[in-house]
């Protein structure tokens, strides 16, 4: 009998460490059709021989961990396992390659217009107006004035377009002069000891990623003063990692900001961690809600920095949010599958902003980057088809 009981907790060992249901039920099965198999190799001629209270021990010890358990989520298809699939047709669908727009990245509308950032022009932001053909461009690519080494992010607040150069740590405003070009004006040139990739800009303050040893995201001033710290989420993969291999795996991450500005959103983009906070008098940034799907597949060089592996599923390549729900844009691929189209995503998951799933949609073409629409409960973004398009979709009630 001593032995059987052991083979029990063996049973409830192996149930608790599965993450799936399905899987434990795979388990129990075989698991106690082996017990059945010792018991008449035993020779125990009825189940009579076991008393009534062993009996209720396995059903207490098989069925209850199914029944109550917490079990780890470890992707966000999984996450969504309860909720239908909603699969959205596109409503719109334009060739970008119409106004001379070689490389999009990303889209944000204004009124009746798109601003684009392209990644591959000698001009980097258009504006566009879809149904009148009406185009702006300007902002050229250079270190000269009024050019920009690169853009980071692109950002609508307050009625203007915001970019962050990441080469000379600086926050611009992009004033539409005329009917026909840009001008910048710079609002914020960041004075820190450390470099920052990407900025989510908040007039006296930044949300930011970057080098930061320390730290995953942080508020910080324009003269470098850190008024706030969110941890690196820990996973068994970065155990030995330095904090600056941390900062290197944590650089891929999307910030959106709640429209009344007292939460935030993060999400990872190289795997698949999102993380909800509460966003305190426009300083302080605390963290109540973490989930972790799967954490980062990559090796460290001799020489150095990280390299990724071609198997590792890329995560949330699009994050947006509105005053009750947050969408997020979320791949699934890997690069040694899909190569370059594997930040193509093909999945929009929303939830609450208490982290509960509400909604899967799967998208027929597959987005690059994405933002909502409130005023006309649509997604909009980039795609590529195998050139760049714009693509639209419209969201159920």
């Amino acid at each position: 009998m001593g032995s059987f009981l052991i083979l029990l907790l063996f049973v409830y060992i192996i149930v608790h460490s599965v993450d799936v249901i399905f899987h434990q039920w795979i388990l129990i099965r075989k698991v106690i059709g082996y017990i059945m198999r010792n018991l008449i190799n035993n020779r125990m001629k009825t189940m009579n021989q076991i008393s009534r209270n062993v009996l209720n021990g396995i059903v207490l010890i098989v069925i209850i961990p199914i029944l109550s358990c917490n079990k780890t989520i470890n992707h966000p298809i999984l996450h969504f396992e309860k909720s239908p699939i909603h699969k959205l047709t596109h409503t719109r669908v334009i060739d970008l390659e119409e106004f001379d727009i070689l490389k999009p990245a990303h889209v944000i509308r204004k009124n009746d217009s798109y601003m684009i950032w392209d990644l591959n022009n000698e001009k980097m932001l258009h504006l566009v107006d879809f149904n009148t053909k009406k185009l702006i461009n300007g902002i050229k690519k250079g270190s000269g004035p009024g050019e920009v080494v690169a853009i980071i992010d692109l950002q609508f607040k307050d009625d203007s377009f915001f970019i962050f150069d990441p080469d000379r740590q600086k926050v611009n405003q992009v004033d539409i002069s005329s009917d026909t070009t840009f001008t910048l004006k710079e609002v914020m040139d960041i004075n820190s000891d450390k470099r920052i990739f990407s900025a989510n800009y908040q007039g006296s303050h930044l949300i930011a990623n970057g080098l930061f040893d320390d730290a995953w995201l942080v508020t910080l001033k324009e003269n470098g003063e850190i008024t706030s710290k969110v941890d690196f989420p820990g996973f068994e993969e970065t155990s030995n990692t330095t904090g600056m291999e941390l900062s290197l795996l944590y650089l891929s991450t999307r910030i959106a900001n709640k429209p009344d500005n007292k939460k935030v959103v993060a999400a990872t983009q190289s795997f698949a961690v999102l993380s909800f906070l509460n966003y305190i008098d426009g300083l302080i940034l605390e963290e109540y809600k973490q989930i972790k799907y799967y954490g980062p597949d990559f090796t460290l060089p001799e020489r150095g920095g990280i390299a990724w592996s071609k198997d590792g599923q890329v995560g949330f390549c699009g994050l947006d949010c509105d005053d009750e729900f947050v969408y997020a844009l979320y791949s699934g691929r890997t690069f040694e599958e899909y190569g370059m189209l594997s930040h193509n995503c093909e999945h929009l998951l929303v939830y609450d902003w208490d982290g509960n799933p509400v909604k899967h949609y799967t998208l027929d073409i597959p987005l690059f980057s994405m933002k909502y629409d409130s005023e006309k409960n649509t997604i909009y973004g980039i795609g590529y088809n195998p050139e760049g398009i714009f693509v639209e979709y419209q969201l159920d009630d």
